[in-house]
């Protein structure tokens, strides 16, 4: 899969992109933590950071798949409980 096919396929919405969201946020933390105590080594430590960042990333297109998806699931509930209602 390539990458913007991969990317593509983070922002469709579905229920299960909070776990990419979480793992792109902690892979972002662990690099930026990682090219913090890589100073010494100026090749490293922008290793890490360009890491850090792609982990970021892919985490920010798995949220936007995943709120598209808790939106669209929330009006829907919002249109089923008018309906019951009788609105």
């Amino acid at each position: 899969m390539s990458l913007t096919a991969y990317l593509r396929w983070l922002m469709t919405p579905d229920r299960s992109r909070w776990k990419p969201m979480l793992m792109g946020l902690g892979l972002s933390a662990a690099g930026a933590g990682a090219a913090v105590q890589l100073q010494a080594s100026a090749f490293a430590a922008a290793a890490m950071t360009v890491l850090a960042f792609a982990a970021w990333v892919a985490g920010a297109y798995a949220m936007v798949g995943y709120v598209r998806w808790f939106f669209a699931s929330e009006l829907t509930q919002a249109r089923r409980d008018g309906a019951d209602r009788g609105d």
